[in-house]
């Protein structure tokens, strides 16, 4: 049989060859029958997104009659099936009226959803958190004589957003926000935890009086400022929040309701797309009926959650006191619950000192109600959390009720490329060893930034359902759904972007955390103060290897797709070299900082301060100019701003405070609700 395609006859369409080669009647595309439950809004949105990616090649009928059908994809709940499992079954035609069947089932209307994803990625697409990635054909043929029963290696596959940062959903236009949710729920995801600190998603009473929602990135202002560079690509006029808030950034009863509108939509369409939403929050008072009502509030404004999570605040000096206190406010909840209402309560820990992590671990054991879920957030980074939950340790029974908290990306190296592809492997790993292969309960993963983490969110989805996959394995499949050339050198550069930075980590511990107020709240040199030459010499090395082996596979890549994934990636390491290299040049002004007060710099030592300063300030410009070459979605833009109100601010801070001229500028003022720095407890 002679195959054409649209390339060989000068971009005319396929339809359009057959219409010229074997008339009109038989251009028809074949019919293919989506059947299920319509009023059903999550099987209704498994419909639409078949009927979306299939349209292309098929005429979509959606309930119509099998009759004459090439295929029929059947969608169904059965809830006979092991919670939380899904499958695909090809069913052979009956007959000479009857089309071929897919038959998708799951426990849930989101395991059929799960199930039509499964179903798709046989037929050739790939889900990504940055996209769907479509193939030239889909072809359903790969689904004959297919049949598998999926049950998940967890049974509770979500993400963890923090909502607090620049680069984070936080500041998505509402439906880029949207699509973001429905990315997760393509990857399989069933679970979205929402994190919220006082006064952002909700108001509260804070010290000074009243506080509204809608204070973004902890209430601090991100103007745009005078700087051609980022007024290029920020979408934002005035000051950086979503775009649609922004008219009434200056009315602050506006703008919280307006970001509590928001926040409502963006559930809203996690519900839709099969997601369990878990809202949580942490209780900065001791007053029952102060921290009731905050509760109360966030259950009525986002009545669609289905789960109200207490944790204690990072890094608590008296987590045990948080905790006793967060149990007794939920058996409240829980008494005065609403008739009818279907929720769930969590308690949780956020401690990253095992000193403090396994006796607030061993309470919540002893104190919450069986029926209530713990969860625990271990330590800063996907490695050393499973270190820590060893340490407590963890036990099976911990397992079957534990929602943990690990990391694709860790805030405090927000700046540097990351890829902890191991230790999430590590953590599901250890967590079937202890069921002895059985579900585990739960694992949401915190990231902030989307393009630069889908490779780790990709490998976490994936082992979330196979198990923990061998990253060479996985790097070998994932780059070959981009069609990269050499996939073993694309293997190996990924884990030694994985070893840097887990070193990094390590040895320059909060080198990018992404807080503003943490850089220009503190005199002197600040964080260009804290590291060694050596160690971010080496950090540096590290980097520098991985993003040459990814810049060797570019050119044995043939696809316009997988240049663009490698391009992006060194192009992001190669942002963090440039902040790396800042860091070294201003390690030659510490032995000055070390052995002399400031006020007793001469004109010489000052003017070597400007010099010193304005080298590391050209390098991290050069990494704004870098990093505005590819600007893949929102959260870049929202990198962009953070980093020019956090190092970059601190370096200009420096020079015009110690400078030639000197002149101090004071400090950035604390925010109603500044984050603590997680510097200290590794």
């Amino acid at each position: 049989m002679v195959r054409f395609s649209a390339k060989t006859f000068g971009g005319a369409s396929l339809g359009a060859l057959f219409i010229i080669l074997i008339g009109c009647s038989s251009a028809r595309p074949p019919r293919l029958v989506i059947r299920g439950d319509a009023a059903d809004p999550i099987l209704a949105f498994a419909a639409d997104e078949l009927g979306a990616f299939l349209e292309k090649k098929f005429a979509v009928d959606h309930n119509g009659a099998a009759a004459g059908a090439a295929w029929i994809i059947d969608l169904g709940v059965d809830k006979a099936m092991d919670d939380f499992s899904f499958s695909v079954r090809h069913i052979a035609p009956a007959g000479i009226a009857g089309g071929t069947t897919i038959e998708l089932r799951g426990a849930t209307a989101a395991g059929v959803l799960h199930a039509a994803y499964t179903m798709l990625e046989k037929a050739g697409l790939r889900f990504d958190v940055a996209g769907p990635i479509l193939p030239e054909v889909i072809r359903l043929e790969n689904l004959r004589g297919f049949s598998r029963i999926v049950r998940p290696a967890v049974s509770r596959r979500g993400i963890r957003q923090h909502i607090n940062f620049a680069m984070d959903i936080s500041s998505y236009p509402l439906e880029e926000a949207k699509e973001y949710v429905r990315n997760l729920a393509r990857l399989r995801l069933n679970s979205i935890t929402f994190h919220s600190y006082p006064g952002q998603w909700y108001p509260v009473l804070l010290p000074g009086g009243a506080s509204l929602a809608g204070n973004f990135f902890y209430g601090q202002r991100h103007d745009i400022p005078d700087e051609p560079l980022l007024k290029s690509v920020v979408r934002n006029k005035k000051v950086y929040c979503i775009p649609a808030i922004e008219p009434f950034y200056d009315q602050p009863e506006e703008k919280s309701r307006r970001a509590m509108d928001w926040l409502a939509e963006v559930i809203r369409e996690a519900k839709r797309v099969g997601l369990t939403v878990n809202f949580s929050l942490e209780l900065r008072d001791e007053d029952p009926a102060l921290s009731l009502a905050a509760c109360r509030f966030v259950l009525d404004r986002y009545r669609w959650i289905d789960s109200l999570e207490l944790i204690t605040q990072e890094d608590s000096d008296k987590p045990g006191r948080e905790i006793e206190y967060n149990t007794r406010i939920l058996r409240t909840l829980r008494n005065s619950q609403a008739p009818g209402r279907k929720l769930e309560y969590g308690v949780g820990i956020y401690n990253t000192g095992i000193e403090d992590l396994k006796p607030g671990f061993e309470l919540m054991r002893r104190i919450v109600p069986s029926d209530v879920h713990l969860t625990v957030l271990p330590a800063h980074g996907a490695r050393k959390a499973v270190d820590n939950l060893k340490a407590i340790p963890i036990t099976a029974a911990d397992v079957n009720r534990t929602m943990f908290y690990s990391w694709v990306e860790f805030d405090g190296l927000m700046y540097l490329q990351q890829n902890p592809v191991e230790g999430i492997r590590r953590l599901i790993g250890e967590g079937r060893r202890l069921t002895g292969g059985a579900p585990l309960y739960g694992i949401s993963w915190n990231h902030w930034r989307t393009a630069e983490n889908r490779t780790s969110i990709a490998y976490a989805a994936l082992a979330m359902i196979e198990g923990p996959i061998e990253p060479r394995d996985f790097y070998r499949d994932y780059g070959r759904s981009f069609g990269i050339g050499d996939l073993e050198a694309y293997g190996a550069a990924m884990s030694t972007l994985d070893d840097a930075d887990t070193e990094a980590r390590n040895d320059l511990f909060n080198i990018g955390f992404c807080y503003g107020g943490y850089w220009t709240s503190q005199k002197e040199l600040a964080n260009y103060g804290r590291f060694t030459p050596e160690k971010i010499e080496a950090a540096r090395r590290k980097f520098e290897a991985a993003r040459d082996h990814l810049f060797g596979c570019v050119s044995g890549t043939p696809t316009a797709g997988g240049k663009h994934y490698l391009e992006f990636l060194t192009n992001r390491i190669s942002c963090t070299l440039f902040h790396l290299r800042a860091f070294l040049k201003m390690t030659e002004l510490q032995p000055l900082f070390s052995v002399k007060d400031p006020k007793h710099f001469t004109a010489v030592e000052r003017q070597r301060i400007g010099l010193v300063s304005a080298e590391a300030l050209a390098l991290e410009t050069e990494y704004m100019k870098l990093h505005v070459q590819m600007i893949a979605d929102r959260g870049c833009e929202g990198t962009l701003m953070s980093y020019y109100y956090a190092p970059v601010l601190l370096l200009k801070q420096i020079i015009k405070t110690y400078g030639e001229k000197g002149g101090e500028t004071g400090i950035t003022p604390k925010t109603i609700d500044a984050p603590p720095a997680p510097a200290g407890k590794k």
